[in-house]
C-alpha cells in the first residue's frame, strides 16, 4: 500500500470510530492491518492535532555505507588485505567524513569477504597446558 492509500485508509478509519464503529469493524472496512492500541493512539491524536496527526514525519534511515564507500572499501582492503579495521575506520573517515563503528565495519568485511587473511602474531596459541608422559 502506497504512502497516500495508507494516509486515506487512516483517515477513513478514524471517521468510521468517530461514527461509533469499533475498531476493528474501521480497520477492517478501511482495509489496514492495526492494532487496538495503534488505532485508539491515533483517534486521539486526531482529536488533539487535527489532520496533522496522519502525518508521518519519517524520512528513513540512511544508509551507513553507500554504494561509493562500499566500492572505495572493497578496493582498499583488497590491495592491504592485512590492515587492520582501525586503519581502514581512519581512512574512510579521512576520505569521505563518515564515521562507521568498527563492529559494523568488521560486519561489512566479513559480508564482502574482506576480513583479515594473516594471522595476528602474539597471540596466545595452544591449549594453555603441557602434557608429559
Amino acid at each position: 500500500m502506497e504512502a497516500e492509500q495508507r494516509r486515506a485508509a487512516k483517515e477513513q478509519m478514524v471517521a468510521l470510530m468517530q461514527a461509533d464503529h469499533r475498531w476493528q469493524e474501521a480497520a477492517a472496512q478501511a482495509g489496514i492491518p492495526i492494532s487496538r492500541s495503534t488505532a485508539y493512539r491515533l483517534l486521539r491524536q486526531v482529536r488533539s492535532r487535527g489532520k496533522a496527526a496522519f502525518e508521518d514525519g519519517r524520512h528513513g534511515h540512511p544508509a551507513k555505507l553507500r554504494t561509493a564507500e562500499r566500492d572505495w572499501l572493497e578496493t582498499y582492503c583488497h590491495t592491504s588485505p592485512g590492515t587492520p579495521s582501525r586503519v581502514v575506520q581512519t581512512a574512510l573517515q579521512e576520505r569521505f567524513g563518515t564515521q562507521i563503528s568498527i563492529g559494523y565495519l568488521n560486519q561489512v568485511r566479513a559480508r564482502l569477504g574482506l576480513g583479515r587473511r594473516t594471522p595476528v602474531s602474539g597471540g596466545k596459541t595452544g591449549c594453555g597446558f603441557v602434557l608429559i608422559s
